[in-house]
């Protein structure tokens, strides 16, 4: 009996202690956005390492924020991960009640409709043209993807817009993709200064089912896959991963 109690007990103070853990993890302050920040697909002004990092979708990320805007940056070393977003993207919503359901969103990059034309190489440069097609593809996407802004129609608008919205991705020398994002608080309806949590949505999106049909089609004849969009077998691909955060407003350094 005092066995039981006693194991009653001990569960009763490690669930505690994992809720008062999950509990501290929420409502984080984002960091003070870098005075020298430029959204250009590198991570040379972030602190290193990136603040935070997420097993099921294998991100590195920080959120940070100035008087005016919201910014996030992700990089991505898992290749699976990689590959979903250079064909379908990532998807960040923000919900300024702190909810996590539903948001304001912003998708990139859009590569799913540009071509590069792969070359017929010798298998020992496919790698290096690889890399280098994916970099063109990524330098050559004209628009994103925004959903449930108050402000802003649904629907694709050009990369360069009139609304505020910044995004780019590139790889770096590491080969990580990052991706970043720039956005003006009031495009949120986030007051300069609020103390509300925002709740943020990460949704590596998954493979299109046609990119899986295209491959083994190409490898029933014997060709080569596209090199942009190389990758392994994996019923991972095709299918999403994603999670909520919340975090409060930086209010300086």
């Amino acid at each position: 009996m005092n066995m039981n109690r006693a194991l009653t007990t001990g569960v009763g103070v490690i669930a505690g202690l994992l809720l008062y853990v999950n509990a501290s993890a929420q409502d984080e302050p984002n960091k003070w956005a870098p005075d020298n920040i430029k959204i250009d697909g590198q991570a040379t002004e972030w602190p290193k390492p990136l603040q935070f990092y997420n097993n099921v979708t294998k991100l590195f990320y920080t959120i940070a924020n100035d008087q005016e805007n919201l910014y996030v940056i992700v990089s991505v070393p898992d290749p699976q991960s990689q590959a979903k977003i250079m064909r379908s993207g990532i998807t960040i919503a923000m919900n300024a009640t702190g909810k996590k359901k539903g948001g304001a969103s912003v998708t990139f990059p859009l590569t799913y409709n540009i071509s590069t034309g792969a070359p017929d190489v010798p298998e020992a440069s496919r790698a290096l043209i690889a890399g280098e097609l994916k970099k063109q593809l990524l330098a050559n996407v004209k628009e994103i993807k925004v959903e449930g802004f108050d402000s802003i129609p649904d629907g694709n608008i050009p990369v360069k817009n009139t609304f505020g919205i910044q995004t780019t991705s590139s790889y770096d020398a590491a080969g990580n993709l990052v991706c970043e994002l720039g956005i003006p608080l009031k495009a949120l309806g986030i007051p300069a200064g609020s103390s509300q949590a925002v709740a943020y949505h990460f949704k590596v999106n998954a493979m299109k089912r046609e990119d899986k049909k295209e491959l083994e089609a190409k490898r029933a004849k014997g060709e080569q896959p596209p090199m942009p969009g190389e990758y392994a077998d994996h019923f991972a691909l095709y299918y999403s991963a994603d999670f909520w955060t919340r975090q409060t407003l930086a209010t300086r350094k």
